[in-house]
């Protein structure tokens, strides 16, 4: 009786029906979940460097060549009446799939803003 119940593999076929479906839900809630976190570093990452470099030059470089130095892919500039430069940036950014929901990944991009004062 004993050595019948360890052998018995009468629960195998059901097992891979129910933990497949359960695999591809579970790293398509991980692909989510990365997905929002990674949209919030690349604003957070895009906004301090169009801030950064709209604020601060250690090598006389402009302000648009520094963000195209650290991947701003589009940048623009408007000067403001009272004195300064609003300067906006946006970066383009691809992620991997991890699942078949979105085998080619996600891409999105992001924006920063900031205001730069002329000296």
């Amino acid at each position: 009786m004993r050595r019948s119940l360890l052998h018995d593999e009468s629960g195998t076929v059901e097992s891979a029906l129910v933990l497949l479906p359960l695999l591809i839900l579970l790293l398509s809630v991980l692909q989510i979940a990365v997905g929002v976190f990674n949209r919030e570093i690349a604003a957070s990452n895009t906004q301090s460097v169009v801030t950064r470099s709209g604020l601060y030059s250690p090598d006389g470089s402009t302000p648009f060549q520094r963000m195209a130095s650290e991947g701003i892919t589009s940048a623009a500039g408007l000067s403001l009446s009272g004195g300064g430069t609003l300067f906006v940036g946006e970066r383009q950014v691809h992620l991997p799939g991890i699942t078949p929901i979105l085998p080619q990944g996600e891409s999105f991009s992001s924006t920063g803003v900031s205001i730069g004062e002329n000296p």
